[in-house]
This record gives structure tokens, sequence and C-alpha cells, in this order.
């Protein structure tokens, strides 16, 4: 190989990246590519795969498993209140950093939103036990300001499942207030 073509074959790779992580818009990388294929479209679809394909399910299952051990450190362990809130704090900083990185990665930013939201209702509800010792009122009001919190998410990121669920959450609580 030449060293014109391996020139070529490297700024073909970087266009690739570029338009993989989208740095820049997938216009400028077709036209780009195109550019640079003279024409030809070779099959980039094996070099834009990823070296790791299950990272990706890798990355949403340990997301994901967030949810059930919040759960267990706070129900089923004898761990204290700060050592308890530290770690679900740690997981909400995590989440949060989480989303910074896979913010141009539209597949896993969601569910990052979605555990993110669980992490937080489960640690609210933990610490209004915790100092108001299990009162209901303040309870439903906490329950309350994390359905508004996700309907205000849902409608400013347009995710209808945080909608849904904000309208549904309040529905709830009010039958089970009536009730």
């Amino acid at each position: 190989m030449d060293t014109k073509t391996q020139k070529r074959n490297i700024i073909i790779k970087e266009i690739l990246f570029w338009k993989q992580n989208k740095m820049l818009p997938e216009q400028y990388c077709d036209y780009l590519l195109a550019l640079y294929n003279q024409g030809e479209n070779p099959d980039i679809s094996d070099r834009e795969r990823s070296k790791f394909p299950f990272m990706g399910f890798l990355t949403a299952s340990l997301i994901f498993a967030l949810i059930p051990f919040s759960l267990f450190v706070i129900y089923f362990t004898e761990l204290s209140f700060v050592l308890q809130t530290a770690i679900l704090a740690g997981f909400v900083v995590l989440l949060i950093f989480a989303g910074i990185y896979y913010s141009n990665k539209e597949m896993l930013l969601p569910l990052i939103y979605i555990t993110a939201a669980l992490v937080t209702l489960i640690y609210s509800v933990h610490i209004t036990g915790v100092f108001f010792n299990g009162s209901t009122n303040i309870t439903y009001a906490v329950l309350f300001m994390n359905c508004f919190a996700w309907l205000v998410s849902g409608v400013y990121l347009k995710y209808w499942y945080f909608t849904a669920a904000a309208i549904l959450g309040g529905f709830i609580l009010m039958v089970s207030i009536v009730i």
C-alpha cells in the first residue's frame, strides 16, 4: 500500500470517528467520505461498528443495576444513614457523569434519565422516612414533587414516558389519598 492510500485510509477512519461521535453533522461527514472515496461507496458499515459491540449492552445493564442495588442498600443492609446517603448520592453523581459522557449517544441517555429518576425517587422517600418518621402527608408531598419533576422533565426533554409516568403517578397518588 502506498503512502497516498495510507493517508486516505487514515482520513476516512477519522471522518468515520467524527460521524460516529457526532463531532460534525452527518451531512458534512457523508460529503467528506464521498469526496475522499472519490464517489465510491465502500463498505463502511464494518468500520463504523464498535470494536466491542457488547459494551453498550454492558453499560446499560450496569446503569440499570443501580436501581435494585439502591433498594438493597436502603432496605436490606444495616448501614448507617450517613453511609446510605453517601452511597446513593454517589449513584446520582455517577449517573450525572454518565449522562454527560453519553450525551451524544441517543440510546443510553433515556436509560440514564430513567435510572436517575428512580434512584432519586427511592432516595427522597427514604430521606422522608428518616427525617419525618414516615409521615404520610410529607411522603405524599415528596411523591407529588417527584411526579411534578418528571412532568417538567418529560415536557422539556420531550420524553413521553416521563410525562406518562408523572400523570399516572399523580393519579395513583390522588386515588390513594382519597381512599
